[in-house]
C-alpha cells in the first residue's frame, strides 16, 4: 500500500527537510492504512450480508469471532440456536458458558487449530439450554485475514442436528438390537429341540390349555412347574404366541447353565471395559425382551445375589449394565419355569421369599408323562413321523403291545425320554417295523444318585397305588414304611401330594 500526500499550489520550488518528508509519509501511510481498513470492513459487512442471506436460506446462524478481543458478532439464527436471546455484547466467554463442560476443550482447540492451519474446520458440541435439556450443534468456519496487515477473524455457520443426532442414536440402538437378536436366534437354532406345539388331548393337558388361555392376554407373571422333561419351555412358548406380544421374539436363559458371573452378564448386559476381557459393549436377556417376554428356565438355580438384582427387575422394570451407572428401563413379560419346589426353598432360605410372591402371580403346573398316558399315541406318532423324514424310513403302525408297554412305563425323564426312545426305535427299525427296546427301570437309574433313585422308586409305587399313602392298599404299607414317614420323604425330595398336584393345577 502507498501513501501519496499532495499540496495544490506552491509559488516555488523548496526543498522540504528530510525530517519533514518522514513526518509526512508517516502521515500518508496512516492515511493508507485507515482508507484500507475501511475498505476490508465494508467487504467484510458485504460478504457477511451475503453470507447472513446464504445462511436464512439453509436455516443455519452465521457467526464472526474476533481472536484477539474475543467478540462475537451473530445473526439472530445463531442465538435461537444456541438457546440464548440476542444481546449487545457477546464474547467468547458468554459462548462457552452455554457449551456443555465436556466439550470446552473440544471448542477451544478447533479454533486454535483453525486461527493456526487457515484451514476450514468442523466439529460438532451440545450446548445446555435454560431448561436443562441438551441440544447438538454443527459448525463450520474458516479464517478470514491475516495479509497484508489485515485482522484475523474466524467466519462460520452453526446449525442445529439434534434431531439427526437422535435418529443416530435410536438406529444405533436397533442396529444393536438387530445385531442381538440374530446372535440370539443363531443360539437358539443350535440348542432348541424340535417342538413346534404341545403335542395331546388328555384330561390334564387340558387343565394346562385352559390356564395358558386365561394368562395369556394378560401381562402377569406366570410361573410355570413341573418336572425336568415335561415342555415347561413349550407352555411358555404357547402363552407368549397368544398375548399382544406375539409379534416380538420370546428371549430365554437356562438360569441352570451357566455359573453366577456368566448369568448376570447374560441378564443385564455389560459396558466395554466392565471387566477384564470385556471389550466390547454386550446387550442383555432384558433389553433384548423389551415389548417381549423373558423366560427364566430353572429359576430355583440362581444364586441369592442374582435373586436380589432379578427382583428389582420384576418390580420396577429397572436394572443397570454390568460396569455402567445408567439405568434400563424395559417392559418386559416374565415367565419363570421350575422343577424345584420353590415354597420348600423359601423355607431352607436358599430362595427369596419376595421374589417367590412376585413370581407365583399365576401357576402352571406341568404334568409328567405317566399322568398322561393317554397322549403317549399322540407323542409316539408325531416322533414317528419326525424322524422318518429325517432319516428317510418308512415306519408302520406301532403294534398295540408295544404301546402298551409304553402307556404303562413311568418315564422318570417324560417327554424328552419318550422321545430318544422313539429315536433309537428308529435307527433300529428294518422292514418298516417299529423296533421297540423299553429302557430297564434299573438300567435308568443306574447311574442316578441315592436321592434319585430314591425319588423314582417312591414316585413308582405311588403311581400303582393311584397316590394313595394310607390303609392296606397305600403306598407307605407298600414302602414298608409309617404314613408319617412317607409324608416327609416326599417332602424331602419334593414330591408333592394328590392334594397339593391338584392345588397347583387349580
Amino acid at each position: 500500500m502507498f501513501g501519496v500526500l499532495s499540496f495544490d499550489a506552491t509559488k516555488e520550488e523548496r526543498d522540504w527537510p528530510e525530517p519533514l518528508q518522514e513526518r509526512l509519509q508517516l502521515i500518508a501511510q496512516v492515511f493508507a492504512n485507515a482508507l484500507e481498513r475501511k475498505n476490508a470492513e465494508k467487504k467484510l459487512r458485504e460478504s457477511e450480508a451475503r453470507l447472513s442471506l446464504a445462511a436464512a436460506s439453509a436455516d443455519a446462524g452465521l457467526w464472526t469471532l474476533d481472536p484477539d478481543t474475543g467478540q462475537i458478532w451473530a445473526t439472530d439464527k445463531t442465538y435461537e440456536v444456541l438457546g440464548l436471546p440476542p444481546a449487545a455484547v457477546f464474547d467468547l466467554e458468554k459462548f462457552l458458558a452455554v457449551v456443555h463442560p465436556e466439550d470446552h476443550e473440544t471448542i477451544l482447540r478447533d479454533i486454535r487449530d483453525a486461527i493456526q492451519s487457515g484451514n476450514e474446520s468442523s466439529t460438532e458440541y451440545r450446548v445446555v439450554l435454560a431448561d436443562g435439556g441438551v441440544r447438538w450443534i454443527a459448525a463450520r468456519g474458516r479464517r478470514q485475514g491475516g495479509e497484508h496487515g489485515q485482522p484475523i477473524r474466524l467466519m462460520g455457520v452453526i446449525i442445529d442436528i439434534t434431531k439427526s443426532k437422535v435418529l443416530e442414536k435410536e438406529l444405533k440402538a436397533l442396529r444393536d438390537r438387530l445385531q442381538a437378536e440374530t446372535d440370539y436366534l443363531r443360539e437358539e437354532v443350535r440348542v432348541s429341540g424340535n417342538f413346534d406345539e404341545i403335542i395331546g388331548q388328555s384330561k390334564p393337558l387340558k387343565k394346562v390349555f385352559q390356564r395358558i388361555e386365561q394368562v395369556a392376554p394378560t401381562d402377569s407373571v406366570v410361573l410355570v412347574t413341573g418336572e425336568t422333561g415335561t415342555g415347561k419351555e413349550l407352555v411358555a412358548r404357547a402363552i407368549h404366541n397368544l398375548s399382544r406380544r406375539k409379534d416380538r421374539l420370546v428371549v430365554r436363559v437356562d438360569c441352570a447353565s451357566l455359573p453366577s458371573s456368566l448369568i448376570e452378564n447374560e441378564l443385564f448386559g455389560r459396558e466395554k471395559g466392565a471387566y477384564t476381557g470385556a471389550l466390547t459393549k454386550q446387550m442383555g436377556r432384558f433389553e433384548l425382551a423389551d415389548n417381549s417376554t423373558l423366560f427364566l428356565d430353572e429359576i430355583g438355580e440362581l444364586s441369592l445375589e442374582l435373586q436380589a438384582k432379578l427382583l428389582r427387575v420384576v418390580q420396577d422394570g429397572q436394572f443397570e449394565r454390568l460396569g455402567g451407572p445408567k439405568t434400563i428401563k424395559v417392559d418386559v413379560r416374565i415367565i419363570a419355569a421350575t422343577h424345584r419346589n420353590l415354597a420348600e426353598k423359601v423355607k431352607n432360605g436358599t430362595f427369596r421369599e419376595d421374589l417367590f410372591y412376585r413370581l407365583n402371580v399365576f401357576s402352571i403346573h406341568v404334568p409328567p408323562l405317566r399322568e398322561r398316558a393317554d397322549d403317549i399315541p399322540l407323542l409316539v406318532r408325531a416322533f414317528v413321523h419326525e424322524f422318518e423324514q429325517r432319516m428317510g424310513k418308512k415306519i408302520g403302525p406301532t403294534a398295540p403291545e408295544s404301546m402298551r408297554l409304553l402307556q404303562t412305563y413311568s418315564w422318570p425323564g417324560n417327554i424328552r425320554q419318550l422321545r430318544n426312545v422313539i429315536e433309537q426305535a428308529v435307527i433300529l427299525s428294518e422292514g418298516g417295523q417299529l423296533n421297540l427296546q423299553m429302557p430297564d427301570a434299573l438300567d435308568a437309574i443306574a447311574s442316578a444318585t441315592l436321592k434319585e433313585a430314591e425319588y423314582h422308586h417312591i414316585l413308582s409305587v405311588l403311581e400303582k397305588t393311584h397316590w394313595r399313602i394310607k390303609g392296606p392298599d397305600g403306598a407307605a404299607r407298600q414302602l414298608g414304611m409309617n404314613p408319617s414317614t412317607l409324608y416327609s420323604v416326599m417332602h424331602r425330595l419334593n414330591i408333592p401330594t394328590n392334594a397339593e398336584k391338584d392345588d397347583m393345577s387349580s
